[in-house]
C-alpha cells in the first residue's frame, strides 16, 4: 500500500505542475493569477489581463529564493513581443506583520518567520480603501471627465479585494538574475515604485513592471501601503508631540528596510535602490528624502518624482485633528480622549463602521493624508498652537472654514521642505522629476470639457482654489491669476478658451511650479537633476487630442505597456511611434536607476539597437539656463519650460500671500463668498415685528407688491432701509423682502428667517428672498414699461386729432379773407416756440387775403394773361428774417371795371390751374368770361376765394 500512495502523490504532482504550463499556452487564467476570487470576465483582480491578450504566459519558476524570513519561489513570465526576455515574478511576497488588532493605527511591525517555501504566485488583498463611485454614470460625469470615467472602470476591478492584512510587495526580476547571484558587481540596480492617484485609494498591484524588468535590465518592486483613515489617521491635537501618525509612510520604510535585508537574495543590488513615486506617491518620495526617520543615503539613493512633490499645497493635510474627530463622533468614541485612548477605542470599532464614515474631502485638498506627527514628518520647529479644539465638532469638516488661519499649509510645508536641513538630504539624492501637459484635467467634468467653461464658471473654480490654498489677501490673489491667465488677445473669451487657460493656471498652481522648485533647490547643491515635460498624448487613449499628455498618460509608457499591446488597467491599441517613445522612455529610466544619468548607454546592444528612438543627450538642469527634455515621438532639448508664469506662482504669489502689518483687519484677508456656496456670510439685520394683518389678506400679492416696490423706490432713495438701518453713498443697500407664509412666523410671533421685511414677516431663507427680490423688480419694470406705451399712444392720437382738425377747418370769407373792409395780406408762418420753423416741407401760407378797394362784388374781376408767369413766393424753410411783410400792393382797376388787380404773383393761383400748391381750395362760381382790350376779366359777381394755401 505505500508504494501505491507514493506512486499517486508523484502523478498528482507531476499533473499540478503540468497543467498551469498548458493553461497558459492556451490563454486562459492560471491558478497564479490573483486570489480575489473574482472571475476574468468582469476585470477582478483575480484575472489577469495579459493572459487573455497572451502577451503574458506563466510557469512555475525553479528557483527557490532565501530571505531572512523563509523561502519563496514565484513564476516565469513569457513575454509577447519586441523579443523581451523572461521575467521571474515574486507576488505578494510579506514585508511586515499584518497590521490588524493591536497593531492597527500602530507602526508596521517585523513580519514573522515561516516555514517551508511560500509560493508567491498571486496578488495579495490590497489595503482598506473607500472606492470612488463610479456605478451612476450620470453622477460621475458631474464630477470627472469621460475618460477618466473609462479609466477607473478598468483599475478598479483590481482593488475590490481588500483585507488589513495588505502590507506585501511584488518583485519583478529579469530572468539572469539566478546566475549573477554570486557576483556582486553584476547585481541588477532596484526600483521601488511608490503608486499613486490618492493618499486614500490604489495599490501597487496593477502597475505590472515585468516590460519595464525585462527591457530596462533592472529589478523592479511594488508596493502596498495602508491609506485612507487606516494609513493616515492623526488625532493628536498638538501638533508639536511627537505620537506617530504617518502609518503608510512607515510602511514605506519598512519595506525600504525589507528590500535592503533580502533584494541581494533576488539579485538585486540593495546599494542601487531608486525611490520613484508618481503623483501622491512622488510626495510620499519627498516627505521620505527630508524625513528624519529615514537614514541618509542607506534606505535608497536616487529618487524619482512623476507629476508631484511635496511642495504642492495639496500635499500635506494641514488640521488633521479635525477629520479624525469626525470619524470618531461617527464611531461613537469622545474626541477629548487622549491620543493613545482615542487609538485604543478605534482599535475596539469593527473596520466596516471604521470605512463607513463619509467624509467629503475638502476642494483641492485631502481629508487623510501626511500631516505633521513629529515623527515622520516634524517643522523642526515649535511655533504657537492656533487654539482650535475638535472636540465640540459634529459636522462636515469640509465645510467650515477656520475663523483665522495662523498655520496656513503652505507656510506649514515650507517649514518642512524648504528650511536648510531638509534642502541639505535633498542633495544627497540624485533627482530625475517630471511633469505631463495637463496635470489638472480631473479638476473638470464631462461638460467643461466637451463644451468649455463660462467666466462665472471660472470664477468659482478659481475662488475654491484660492480659499482652500491661501490665508491672506486672496481677492488680490485671485485678481491676478485672473489677469494673468486670461488672454487679452482675444476680444471675446470663447468657453473653450476660458476653460484651457483655467486647466493651465491650476496645472502650474498644483504641480508644475512645485516640481519645478523641486529641481531649482535641488540643483543650487551640483547634484545630478534631470527635468522633463510629457507633452505626447496618446492617439487612441481615452481623452480628446487636445490638451496633450494627461495627468497619468505617461505611466503605461514607463512601464512598457506599449511593446506588450497593454495590459491591466492600461489601454490596449498604441502605434508604431508611440512602441518607440515607450522604449526612449524605458531606456532613459533605466540608465537613471543604474547610474544616476539617464543618458548611460544599456549593457545590452541588442536592447539598444532595437529602438528606433533616435537618443538625444539629455543635459541636467539647472537654475540658469532650466533646460528640459520634451518627450514626445520626436523629443526636443528645450529650456525655461513656462517660466513667466511659473515665475507668477514662485515670485508673484508668495509676496502676496504675507498677512501685513498689524493695522490690516483681519476681514481684508476674507474672500467674497458666493451666495449659495456660503449663504450664512451675507449680512443679517433684525426683523421688525410685523403689523397686526387680517388672516384673510394674508395670501395678498397686493401687500407683498406694495411693501416691495415702497422699499425699493422710497426708503432707498433716502439713504433709509426699511429696516431702519442707513444707506451710506457707495455701498450697495441690501433689500429685505417679505415673504407672505404662514411658516415665516414662529410660535410666539415674530418674524423668522434672516433679514426683516418692511412691514411683513421674513423670507425662510436668502434664496426665497433674492427669488422675491426678483419678482418685484421685475413686476416694476413691466409696469413701467406699460406706462411708456401707453404715454406713447396717447401722444400718437393727440397729434393725429390735431392734424385732422386742422385739415376741417371752415373755408370761407371774412376779415383777412377778402371780405369786405378786408386787406390783401401775405402773412409768412411763425417760428414754433422752440425758435424752430414748421416741419412741413413747402412751408405754409396761414393766411392770404386779397383785397381791392373798388367794390367787394368786382374783386378777381380782371384777369391778364401776361401775369401767369410771375414766380411763386419763396417757401418758408428759407428762413426768411422775421419782419412784418410790406403792406400789399394795390392793383390799378382796368378802366371800365371798377375792380381791384391782384397782386401779380397770385394771379397763376386763380382758376382750374392752381399750379403745384398743396392743400388748396379754389372756390369758383357764376364765373362768366369778358374781353377788354385783349383781357380775360371776370364778372362782378365772381369771388374766388383762397383759405389756406401752403407751398
Amino acid at each position: 500500500m505505500l508504494p501505491a500512495t507514493v506512486i499517486i502523490a508523484v502523478v498528482v504532482f507531476t499533473v499540478s505542475l503540468v497543467a498551469p504550463i498548458n493553461s497558459a499556452g492556451s490563454g486562459s487564467s492560471s491558478s497564479s493569477s490573483s486570489g480575489s476570487g473574482n472571475s476574468p470576465s468582469n476585470g477582478g483582480p483575480g484575472s489577469n489581463s495579459m493572459d487573455e491578450n497572451e502577451t503574458l504566459k506563466k510557469s512555475t519558476s525553479s528557483r527557490i529564493v532565501h530571505t531572512k524570513y523563509g523561502a519563496v519561489s514565484g513564476t516565469i513570465e513569457h513575454l509577447d513581443g519586441r523579443h523581451l526576455d523572461p521575467v521571474e515574478a515574486f507576488r505578494g511576497v510579506p514585508y511586515a506583520s499584518p497590521p490588524v488588532g493591536n497593531l492597527r493605527f500602530m507602526p508596521p511591525v517585523t513580519g514573522a518567520l515561516w516555514s517551508g517555501v511560500k509560493k508567491a504566485d498571486r496578488f495579495s488583498p490590497v489595503c482598506p480603501q473607500r472606492l470612488p463611485d463610479i456605478y451612476n454614470e450620470t453622477a460621475a460625469l458631474e464630477r470627472m471627465p469621460r475618460g477618466r470615467l473609462e479609466y477607473l472602470r478598468r483599475l478598479l476591478p483590481y482593488l475590490r479585494n481588500q483585507s488589513e492584512d495588505c502590507l506585501y510587495l511584488n518583485i519583478y526580476v529579469p530572468t539572469q538574475a539566478g546566475s549573477r547571484e554570486s557576483s556582486s558587481t553584476s547585481k541588477y540596480a532596484v526600483v521601488v515604485f511608490v503608486h499613486g492617484e490618492s493618499y486614500e485609494w490604489n495599490s501597487g498591484n496593477p502597475y505590472d513592471g515585468s516590460v519595464l524588468a525585462s527591457y530596462g535590465q533592472i529589478l523592479v518592486v511594488t508596493i502596498n501601503y495602508r491609506l485612507g483613515i487606516l494609513g493616515f489617521l492623526n488625532a493628536n491635537v498638538d501638533r508639536f508631540s511627537k505620537a506617530p501618525a504617518n502609518y503608510g509612510l512607515m510602511d514605506i520604510i519598512a519595506a525600504l528596510h525589507w528590500i535592503q535585508e533580502n533584494i541581494e537574495a533576488f539579485g538585486g543590488d540593495p546599494k542601487s535602490v531608486t525611490l520613484a513615486g508618481h503623483g501622491t506617491g512622488a510626495a510620499c518620495v519627498h516627505f521620505l528624502i527630508a524625513s528624519a526617520a529615514v537614514p541618509e543615503g542607506l534606505l535608497f539613493h536616487r529618487a524619482i518624482m512623476m507629476s508631484g512633490s511635496g511642495l504642492a499645497p495639496w500635499s500635506l493635510v494641514g488640521e488633521p485633528a479635525k477629520f479624525a474627530a469626525y470619524v470618531s463622533h461617527h464611531v461613537n468614541c469622545s474626541p477629548d480622549l487622549p491620543h493613545q485612548l482615542l487609538l485604543k477605542c478605534l482599535r475596539d470599532k469593527p473596520l466596516e463602521d471604521i470605512l463607513s464614515t463619509s467624509v467629503r474631502a475638502p476642494d483641492f485638498g485631502n481629508a487623510f493624508g501626511p500631516s505633521v506627527d513629529g515623527v515622520v514628518i516634524d517643522t523642526g520647529e515649535i511655533q504657537q498652537m492656533d487654539g482650535t479644539h475638535y472636540s465640540d465638532y459634529s459636522g462636515n469638516p469640509a465645510a467650515t472654514k477656520p475663523s483665522a488661519h495662523i498655520h496656513n499649509t503652505l507656510n506649514t510645508i515650507n517649514a518642512i521642505l524648504l528650511r536648510k536641513l531638509a534642502i541639505n538630504k535633498l542633495s544627497k539624492y540624485d533627482l530625475l522629476v517630471g511633469v505631463t501637459r495637463a496635470e489638472a484635467y480631473f479638476a473638470f467634468n464631462s461638460e467643461d470639457v466637451q463644451y468649455g467653461i463660462e467666466a462665472d464658471r471660472r470664477a468659482k473654480i478659481l475662488k475654491n482654489y484660492v480659499r482652500s490654498t491661501y490665508s491672506f489677501h486672496l481677492n488680490e490673489i485671485l485678481a491676478t491669476i485672473v489677469n494673468e491667465y486670461t488672454d487679452w488677445e482675444r476680444p471675446v473669451q470663447h468657453p473653450i478658451n476660458i476653460r484651457d487657460e483655467t486647466l493651465e493656471a491650476l496645472s502650474d498652481a498644483r504641480i508644475v511650479a512645485p516640481a519645478v522648485q523641486t529641481a531649482d533647490l535641488h540643483s543650487a547643491d551640483h547634484r545630478n537633476s534631470f527635468l522633463y515635460v510629457f507633452d505626447y498624448q496618446t492617439k487612441f487613449g481615452d481623452f480628446p487630442q487636445r490638451q496633450g499628455c494627461i495627468h497619468g498618460e505617461d505611466l503605461p509608457y514607463l512601464f512598457g505597456a506599449p511593446l506588450v499591446g497593454g495590459f491591466n488597467h492600461f489601454t490596449r491599441n498604441y502605434t508604431k511611434s508611440e512602441i518607440a517613445l515607450s522604449e526612449a522612455v524605458m531606456i532613459y529610466w533605466s540608465n537613471f536607476i543604474r547610474t544616476g544619468n539617464p543618458n548611460e548607454q544599456l549593457e545590452n546592444d541588442h536592447v539598444r539597437d532595437r529602438t528606433r528612438f533616435k537618443n538625444i543627450e539629455w543635459t541636467p538642469y539647472e537654475s540658469v539656463h532650466k533646460k528640459y527634455l520634451n518627450l514626445d515621438t520626436k523629443p526636443k532639448l528645450k529650456n525655461h519650460y513656462r517660466a513667466h508664469r511659473l515665475s507668477f506662482w514662485l515670485n508673484l504669489v508668495p509676496d502676496l500671500h504675507k498677512p501685513g502689518n498689524d493695522d490690516v483687519p483681519s476681514g481684508h484677508h476674507e474672500l467674497e463668498s458666493d451666495d449659495e456656496e456660503q449663504p450664512a456670510a451675507l449680512p443679517t439685520v433684525k426683523p421688525l415685528n410685523p403689523p397686526q394683518r387680517d388672516p384673510a389678506t394674508i395670501g395678498s400679492n397686493y401687500t407683498l407688491f406694495t411693501t416691495q416696490v415702497f422699499s425699493l423706490l422710497n426708503f432707498s432713495s433716502y439713504g433709509i432701509l426699511p429696516n431702519g438701518s442707513r444707506h451710506y453713498p457707495g455701498t450697495r443697500p441690501v433689500h429685505p423682502v417679505t415673504a407672505e407664509s404662514s411658516e415665516g412666523v414662529d410660535d410666539d410671533g415674530g418674524a423668522t428667517g434672516v433679514g426683516a421685511g418692511g412691514a411683513g414677516g421674513m423670507s425662510s431663507s436668502q434664496e426665497d428672498g433674492f427669488a422675491a427680490y426678483s419678482t418685484a423688480l421685475s413686476v416694476t419694470i413691466a409696469i413701467g414699461c406699460s406706462l411708456l406705451i401707453l404715454n406713447v399712444l396717447i401722444f400718437a392720437g393727440v397729434y393725429y386729432q390735431r392734424d385732422k382738425t386742422r385739415l376741417n377747418e371752415p373755408r370761407g370769407g371774412g376779415p383777412g379773407m377778402g371780405g369786405p373792409g378786408g386787406h390783401g395780406t401775405l402773412q409768412t408762418k411763425k417760428r414754433n416756440e422752440n425758435g424752430q420753423m414748421p416741419n412741413n416741407i413747402c412751408g405754409e401760407l396761414e393766411s392770404l387775403t386779397i383785397h381791392a378797394k373798388a367794390d367787394p362784388s368786382t374783386i378777381l374781376g380782371h384777369h391778364h394773361p401776361a401775369l401767369q408767369h410771375h414766380q411763386m413766393p419763396p417757401p418758408e424753410f428759407a428762413d426768411l428774417p422775421q419782419r412784418a411783410p410790406p403792406p400789399p400792393k394795390h392793383l390799378k382797376s382796368v378802366p371800365g371795371d371798377g375792380g381791384g388787380m391782384l397782386p401779380a404773383h397770385a394771379l397763376q393761383l386763380i382758376g382750374s390751374n392752381c399750379g403745384t400748391l398743396t392743400k388748396k381750395s379754389c372756390v369758383k362760381s357764376n364765373l362768366s368770361a369778358a374781353t377788354v382790350g385783349g383781357v380775360s376779366v371776370g364778372h362782378p359777381s365772381q369771388a374766388v376765394t383762397m383759405d389756406e394755401l401752403r407751398v
